[in-house]
């Protein structure tokens, strides 16, 4: 049985990646049998004027390491002067599930997207 998950993704646009705060943190809602694709259009959708001009095969998610043992403003911090965790690329094709087993704690940046 599939469960839904919540996903904290953060998406830092090159040009300004000090100008990220934890407004720039969104929330996405995908069941764990779904695969990493669905995750492009809810992201595009969610930040329109940043993804006018890519396409969703143009931007690679990136898996965060959610056992860190730093909170939200520390990650984004990070980030600002960066040196955040680049992560792990996730594929296309890959279930959600593979890379979230189970619930990742909601005080962390899951997936991250550099544009």
């Amino acid at each position: 049985m599939a469960n839904t998950l919540t996903l904290n993704c953060l998406v830092i646009p090159s040009a300004e990646p000090e100008s990220v705060t934890r407004h720039s943190i969104t929330t996405l809602k995908i069941s764990t049998n779904e695969t990493v694709d669905q995750l492009r259009p809810m992201i595009k959708e969610r930040w329109p004027s940043l993804f006018e001009n890519i396409l969703p095969t143009n931007f690679i998610l990136r898996k965060i390491d959610s056992g860190v043992v730093i909170t939200i403003s520390d990650q984004i911090r990070q980030y600002n002067n960066g040196q955040g965790d680049r992560g792990e690329e996730m594929f296309p094709y890959q279930l959600i599930s593979r890379h979230f087993p189970q619930h990742p704690p909601n005080d962390k940046i899951h997936i991250i997207v550099f544009i």
